[in-house]
């Protein structure tokens, strides 16, 4: 409670200093845009009057996309899971073209997912013991917990026991770990790094999610379907505000304090808890218009040279890409909105491993928007980057190009988007170093070491180092700017 008090502290406050300002201004001013004109007895002109109450709504629902970005993502996962699932049917994504609709996906690791609803239930989550990373998160893709090596059963394999909001745990269960969701709608995954395909399908074949009291031999296992139709990015203007409430619709408002305040920026909009999805003609322009602002300034936070994410080394420009501080986002000053909203614009899911500075395990992501030169990568051009040898990782290291309109992997005629150490036939250089190209036309020699880029088509690039280790978090191993072929 006191930290919803805080947000709702810091909203009055501004909305104070904005009223003081105007009282100071002259009978005739301009505030967020808009010309704002008194009486001479004081009073508000009637043409201000309703460009203000306007405008609020806008401010307010700006405010809101930012706060709501991760579930509007959430949400598209979610849509692109059930119309080839049911809610604790495990589905494998493993290819290339199972991964196109999602978010900046990892095209060498192979995805095991579901999601939950517990509403209907307490759920069982049994995960077997091996080099597996997993993940429970809740609606703002935050992890509520961590499962298999970075997990309480450390890798040793666990069966958990997930309560929704406000359920009590059941009694008489037989769980080793007991996990207390913050949210009804729960997303779980892991990723199985170092096995052949025998020994991850068999690994696959023993995970194992069901309601408490069900019959986990009923378990469902499901081949994602290739080329979906649908994508991961949230979706634009006024479907982003449905996505956004048919997720928060199905959640106690108390439960994260987020969810409050989502619903008490968007109260003057017509999208309401209890009186459902109704904006009128006016109101739906202005949530559309916050949409495009919204994107639009996610776009700023997670692209632009102007970005506020840190570079792993000063003098390149490599960003980091989660830049929250903490697993909840709820940093001492502040709740960390711009670092989740940057982050799920581009991406999806957060980790224990990806957050925090593991050794030898986990995962590390640096973005790349620019080349050496600061300008945006742009698929009419060809570049080069050389990976020098012994990069920071035990398990491998991989650039993955992505389309930067849908943040998803690339979609080339060559059908691929990745190079890496695990890809096979890469050519290395005698010194160890590796090449990386990109470009319209595969480089004679060099085919291997190449992604095809489209005419036109701006993209970005995520490198991930899988297992860094200490020569990645002191700096001794440096990657060098993306090059521009002449």
């Amino acid at each position: 409670m006191q930290k919803i008090l805080t947000v709702f502290c810091l909203l009055g406050f501004l909305a104070m200093s904005i009223t003081g300002f105007a009282k100071e201004m002259d009978k005739s001013h301009s505030f967020a845009n808009i010309d704002v004109d008194y009486y001479g007895n004081g009073y508000l002109k009637e043409d201000s009057v309703e460009r203000l109450r306007v405008t609020q709504i806008e401010i307010q629902a700006t405010a809101a996309y930012e706060f709501s970005i991760p579930i509007a993502g959430y949400m598209k996962w979610h849509q692109g899971f059930l119309s080839e699932a049911n809610y604790g049917d495990w589905v494998f994504y493993d290819i290339y073209a199972q991964k196109v609709p999602i978010l900046t996906a990892n095209i060498t690791t192979p995805y095991t997912v579901t999601y939950i609803d517990l509403r209907e239930s307490a759920y069982y989550i049994e995960i077997p013991a091996g080099r597996i990373g997993g993940l429970v998160l809740d609606i703002y893709e935050r992890p509520q917990a961590d499962l298999g090596i970075l997990g309480p059963d450390k890798g040793k394999g666990g069966k958990y026991l997930i309560a929704g909001p406000g359920q009590e745990v059941p009694k008489g269960h037989d769980a080793d770990y007991i996990l207390k969701s913050n949210s009804n709608l729960v997303f779980v995954g892991t990723r199985i790094i170092g096995y052949n395909d025998e020994d991850r399908d068999a690994l696959r074949k023993q995970h194992f999610v069901y309601k408490v009291g069900a019959d986990k031999t009923q378990q469902k296992y499901i081949s994602a379907r290739e080329n979906a139709d649908w994508v991961g990015a949230p979706a634009t203007k006024l479907q982003f505000w449905q996505d956004v409430y048919d997720v928060l619709k199905n959640e106690p408002i108390d439960a994260i304090p987020m969810n409050r305040v989502i619903w008490t920026l968007l109260r003057n909009a017509g999208i309401s808890r209890s009186k459902g999805f109704h904006p009128n003609d006016e109101q739906k322009s202005v949530l559309i218009r916050s949409a495009i602002a919204g994107d639009a300034i996610a776009m700023v936070n997670t692209f632009s040279k102007k970005s506020y994410k840190s570079r792993h080394w000063p003098d390149r420009n490599y960003r980091y890409i989660l830049n929250q501080k903490h697993l909840d986002l709820m940093h001492p000053d502040y709740y960390e909105s711009k670092e989740i909203g940057s982050y799920t614009y581009e991406a999806f899911s957060t980790s224990k491993g990806m957050v925090l500075p593991t050794r030898n395990q986990g995962s590390k992501y640096l973005g790349v928007y620019v080349d050496e030169n600061e300008q945006w990568l742009d698929g009419t051009n060809s570049y080069e980057i050389v990976v020098p040898p012994n990069a920071p990782a035990v398990d491998f290291w991989s650039f993955v190009v992505y389309n930067n309109e849908f943040r998803i992997p690339i979609q080339n005629k060559q059908g691929d988007a990745i190079i890496g150490s695990k890809k096979k036939d890469l050519k290395v250089e005698p010194d160890g170093s590796v090449r990386v190209l990109l470009g319209p036309d595969a480089p004679e020699g060099y085919e291997n070491n190449w992604v095809q880029t489209n005419v036109g088509e701006g993209f970005f690039m995520y490198f991930r180092l899988y297992g860094p280790t200490e020569a990645y978090y002191d700096k001794s191993w440096k990657l060098p700017d993306v090059r521009k072929v002449k």
